[in-house]
């Protein structure tokens, strides 16, 4: 994909810990996340009345045709040539009413199928963001995984017009103007979000929850199944402990590392803010054995 970044990177709390010790981690249904419209694009109806017409002509109305028995047929051409072709046109209004009655829902069940099927892992392609820091790891007392993002684990799409299984960037948008639900795109449902979020930088990865690896037995807060996927050692590229990260923290990022082989060639480095601007910004060196300061 073009302009791919260099790397992508997942907030996460102290206590998300658990995601480099069991090497699994949620991908989340669009209904527990913290934007409300998330995967609920602005519909105003399922087509415009042309459209529907056309469907009418197309679908509709030689279902009729073929319902209508044979000597019917003939005696309504006996009675006025054409005049069969004018009844089922007389149905059209009413196909189009019923049409519009049956579809108006669809936009709910697009997403409910999508939320009870879908899991989404968001990353980003910033790692200095201050809010970013705040919200999703714990002020800074949390850190960062950075993962590799032309691994095959974020880059698995099956077929070139695949929406799944790959990572894209959310398209940030002022304005999401109501469009009918036929001229909706899978960018227009899954990947658009609004301007506020844009510091956020978000690229994400949508997978179909029967590929998960492990279906925990608890809840969450919105009464959502948590399911997790396995994550791939050789995906993660390093460990950004959080500018206020304590030292025992520190201490059981390193002892994971230490313990699983797999994760020997993770870096472990460290997000620093300055006092004077607030910016943060990530130190280069691998920490190795280096304490916190």
């Amino acid at each position: 994909m073009e302009n791919m970044p260099s790397a992508l990177f997942k907030y996460l709390p102290p206590p998300r810990i658990n995601v480099l010790e069991d090497l699994l981690i949620r991908f989340t249904q669009a209904s527990s996340l913290n934007d409300t419209l998330e995967l609920r694009p602005p519909v105003k109806g399922v087509a415009n009345d042309e459209s529907l017409t056309r469907l009418a002509l197309e679908r509709q109305i030689p279902k009729l045709r073929d319902m209508i028995l044979p000597e019917i047929k003939d005696a309504l051409e006996q009675i006025c040539p054409g005049l069969l072709e004018q009844c089922l046109a007389s149905f059209i209004p009413e196909c189009v009413r019923q049409t519009k009655l049956k579809h108006e829902n669809n936009p709910h069940a697009v997403f409910d199928v999508l939320d009870q099927n879908f899991g989404i892992l968001s990353l980003s392609e910033t790692s200095t963001e201050v809010r970013m820091w705040g919200h999703y790891a714990d002020g800074g007392r949390g850190f960062l995984i950075e993962f590799d993002p032309k691994h095959s684990w974020l880059q698995a799409k099956r077929e070139e017009r695949d929406s799944f299984r790959h990572t894209r960037p959310a398209i940030y948008v002022s304005s999401r103007p109501d469009k009918y639900l036929l001229d909706v795109t899978d960018l227009d449902f899954l990947y658009t979000k609004w301007d506020v979020w844009r510091d956020e930088m978000e690229w994400r990865i949508l997978r179909c929850f029967n590929d998960a690896a492990k279906k925990c037995t608890d809840h969450d807060p919105y009464g959502n199944d948590v399911l997790l996927f396995a994550i791939p050692p050789d995906s993660i590229k390093s460990v950004i402990l959080g500018f206020s990260a304590s030292h025992d923290f520190e201490t059981a990022i390193r002892s994971i590392l230490a313990k699983n082989a797999t994760l020997n060639h993770v870096q472990v480095r460290r997000a620093s803010q300055s006092n004077e601007t607030g910016k943060v910004e990530i130190l280069s060196e691998n920490l190795d054995a280096e304490p916190l300061s």
